[in-house]
């Protein structure tokens, strides 16, 4: 074989070579903050709520998180303390179906909730059951699955919220920004802005969730939230001016206040939000404890 044909079958080679990895694309990486709250030694832990979100309704793009995602159940599992991402896999977790089947979940995931203060939610993919009939109704721990404060979740079991229920209130806590914080400015995912606002209640849903419209949650759905908040001697129930922390598919939204306060407790009105599966959610509240 000459010169010039052993070149172009280097060349030709290299340029598919180049067209495949040029179409793989790569999971966002897991983003966790510097500090973690030394108050979550001090609280209970516990697995806050199971949402069955999809029956075998997850799309091509869930291949990002697992390759063999697509056509597969999604179910995730809202946590009370942030996990320790090195210890989640699928084999540290059971579900059981309404007749007793029992499946080992095929793959776990923190994606898409992936930013940092935000890695209390795993999206379980695989099989477990279908709906109306054999939908499930218990996930238990059987792994050690850890916080990232060293509190170990195996063991622990929990009801699973059916496929035809709305989304929920899961978590919720508030902060403030300081030097530390890490600022996301603008894009997917910002955060609220920073002049105006005084106190921040990061809301965690039981799923992924947008306004009933389809879009983003955002200005229409301003006055559906309503915090408690105390400042002093004063309690008083506000909205807030605006919503942050959209656009990245996932089950976080920051609430954004003008008001300094401690904010006790966020409810939402009913039929405001829709999930994945375009089921309305339920009035709902929550509780609201301190990041710190």
């Amino acid at each position: 074989m000459d010169k010039f044909s052993i070149f172009k079958k280097f060349f030709a080679l290299t340029y598919i070579i180049i067209m495949y990895v040029g179409c793989i694309v790569l999971a966002p990486k897991i983003l966790e903050s510097e500090t973690v709250p030394e108050v979550d030694k001090k609280r209970e832990v516990k697995i806050l709520t199971a949402f069955f979100g999809l029956d075998n309704g997850l799309t091509r793009k869930a291949n990002i998180i697992y390759s063999k995602a697509y056509g597969k159940d999604g179910m995730p599992l809202v946590f009370s303390h942030e996990l320790d991402p090195k210890t989640i896999q699928g084999s540290d977790f059971e579900v059981t179906t309404k007749k007793g089947n029992v499946y080992i979940v095929e793959a776990a995931s923190l994606q898409p909730a992936n930013e940092e203060f935000e890695l209390r939610t795993v999206l379980l993919i695989g099989e477990y059951g279908s709906y109306p009939d054999n939908q499930p109704v218990s996930v238990r721990v059987i792994g050690d699955l850890m916080t990232r404060t060293g509190q170990n979740y195996k063991g622990q079991s929990i009801k699973v919220i059916p496929l035809e229920e709305g989304p929920v209130l899961s978590y919720a806590e508030y902060f403030t920004f300081d030097e530390k914080y890490p600022y996301v400015l603008k894009g997917r995912g910002c955060d609220c802005p920073k002049e105006e606002t005084k106190t921040v209640v990061k809301v965690v849903w039981s799923g992924g969730v947008r306004a009933v419209n389809g879009k983003e949650l955002g200005e229409n759905e301003l006055n559906a939230f309503t915090v408690t908040l105390v400042n002093g001697l004063d309690t008083m129930k506000l909205h807030p001016f605006k919503l942050a922390d959209l656009g990245d598919n996932e089950n976080n939204i920051d609430i954004c206040l003008k008001q300094p306060g401690i904010p006790i407790l966020l409810e939402v009105n009913e039929n405001i939000a829709i999930d994945p599966n375009n089921d309305k959610n339920p009035k709902t509240q929550i509780k609201v404890v301190s990041r710190w």
